[in-house]
């Protein structure tokens, strides 16, 4: 695999193609992050000499804030509600839309790869008709994460209930007890997550250029990825390290950006370009593993919008 050729075209096809920038800004509103195909990170960074000083609050002294609003408990509680509820309907629709849009990207790169014309609204609409499946194939990676959290939360009642029931002795070894089981499980079911977050750049692939499915699609990303994997360890090294040095600098722009906000949308942009351009990267990658090439392409659906 050439892989500064990889890089080279995945740049032209993303420079002479800008509406990607615009799949690649919606991709990440909806994670959070200016990450590439297959990984993200945030990193908390102590200031001075890495220590944390922390005092804490004398509640005593805080005001009272239900007196100075002049407003009951139970509506503060119902303002908080609501402001949460549309915090999480936000976050799903941003999920579900750059979901839909890391398809169009896998689409629309791979249609002019192969020498095809893709436009906005043919990406997107190649991403929404396969969008049950990509959002299954999303989902996968978090159900372990999900089936640990609510196994906290239910060993974590077990114990008060324990605690309160028979005292501090016996509560403490049944806490002690639930600690190591809650342990192993995690032990399990976080590198399975890990593998899986991992498998979804190839899967999202098998799903938008093969038209399987969310278990087939895994499957295949897996035979793709076994069959070519020294290739995918030194592409994914390679993303790492371009997304270091891409992180620093968006990174100080971010800094700027807390004095000038006008500099928001051009943050926004780069994020957007970095991701359609580390998804470009994969999928030029898959179509020379699956023996593409420059010669395939995915077919336009046949309600595409017109050009954008």
């Amino acid at each position: 695999m050439n892989y500064g050729e990889t890089l080279r075209r995945a740049w032209d096809i993303i420079w002479e193609h800008k509406f990607l920038i615009l799949l690649g800004v919606i991709v990440a509103l909806g994670s959070g992050n200016s990450g590439g195909a297959a990984t993200g990170s945030n990193l908390d960074i102590p200031a001075g000499d890495g220590q944390f000083d922390f005092d804490a609050p004398n509640w005593e002294e805080m005001p009272d804030i239900r007196g100075r609003l002049g407003v009951p408990e139970v509506v503060i509680i119902l303002v908080v509600l609501v402001f949460v509820s549309l915090a999480v309907i936000v976050g799903i629709a941003l999920w579900i839309a750059a979901t839909i849009a890391r398809g169009g990207l896998i689409a629309g790169v791979s249609t002019i790869d192969g020498g095809g014309v893709s436009t906005l609204g043919q990406a997107w609409s190649a991403g929404w008709q396969r969008g049950w499946r990509l959002l299954g194939i999303g989902i996968l990676p978090a159900i372990p994460t999900f089936l640990l959290v609510i196994t906290g939360l239910g060993a974590a009642g077990v114990f008060a209930a324990i605690y309160g029931l028979v005292g501090e002795g016996p509560g403490l070894a049944s806490g002690v007890g639930l600690g190591v089981l809650f342990t192993v499980l995690a032990c399990i079911l976080i590198p399975i997550s890990v593998v899986l977050n991992l498998l979804q750049t190839f899967a999202n692939r098998a799903c938008v250029l093969e038209d399987l499915g969310v278990i087939a699609s895994y499957r295949r990303g897996i035979q793709v990825l076994v069959e070519n994997i020294g290739p995918a360890i030194v592409l994914f090294l390679i993303q790492i390290a371009l997304g270091i040095v891409l992180g620093v600098a968006t990174g100080l722009l971010g800094a700027v950006m807390v004095l000038c906000c006008i500099l928001w949308p051009l943050l926004l942009l780069i994020q957007g370009a970095i991701a359609s351009y580390f998804s470009t990267i994969w999928t030029l990658a898959w179509r020379e593993w699956t023996g593409l090439g420059h010669a395939g392409a995915v077919a336009p659906p046949a309600s595409a919008a017109s050009e954008v």
